[in-house]
């Protein structure tokens, strides 16, 4: 489908959930375009995988173009769709059983718990100085220590699952994400934001 529609025809939020209501496929599409890429990135850092994360997008897209007509959006359309995403990675994760195993862990990461519990915290952090700031923390630790704190907790790794693959004690991998954690709370206590 071609979009012949100027994009500031949808400047306003009124104005695109107006033609989204009126079943206006060049403001579905603009939606879809507009925000396509960053509810995917967002997703995927839930989600960790490729297939699930695009399950989860796909029908927070066809859900939205199916309610159109009874669409009541009272925040920005931008915050709904984060919700959506958000909400549609939790069934997801549901689903798998693997929420358990991330509460089991204590599924305490200073950024992705903040993500996955605060999707206005992830459009906060686009782009921001505070996504660099976390990037470059994590990046700073210590080689074994950033290893093992990335197995843990981005990649979902038990503790005895990191210490077989490494060749080292359970209590070696407490240790190194005991370490992680406060040096990660200690440069980033003047960034959180949520």
């Amino acid at each position: 489908m071609q979009d012949n529609t100027p994009n500031n025809f949808f400047s306003s939020n009124k104005t695109l959930l107006d033609a989204l209501k009126d079943g206006k496929e060049e403001a579905y599409e603009y939606i879809f375009l507009k925000y396509y890429t960053n509810l995917y990135s967002y997703a995927f850092r839930i989600l960790n995988n490729e297939s699930d994360t695009k399950e989860c997008i796909q029908s927070t897209f066809c859900h939205l173009w199916d309610i159109r007509k009874s669409l009541n959006i009272n925040d920005s359309l931008k915050s709904y769709l984060y919700r959506s995403v958000y909400n549609g990675c939790i069934d997801i994760i549901r689903k798998k059983r693997v929420l358990e195993k991330y509460e089991e862990k204590g599924f305490l990461d200073i950024y992705m718990y903040g993500v996955v519990q605060n999707p206005e915290a992830e459009i906060k952090l686009q782009g921001s100085e505070t996504r660099k700031a976390v990037q470059n923390s994590i990046n700073s630790l210590p080689e074994r220590c950033r290893e093992i704190f990335i197995r843990c907790r981005v990649m979902g790794y038990s503790h005895a699952e990191i210490a077989s693959s490494l060749n080292i004690s359970v209590k070696t991998v407490e240790n190194q994400m005991t370490i992680a954690l406060t040096k990660l709370r200690e440069k980033l206590k003047n960034f959180i934001l949520f």
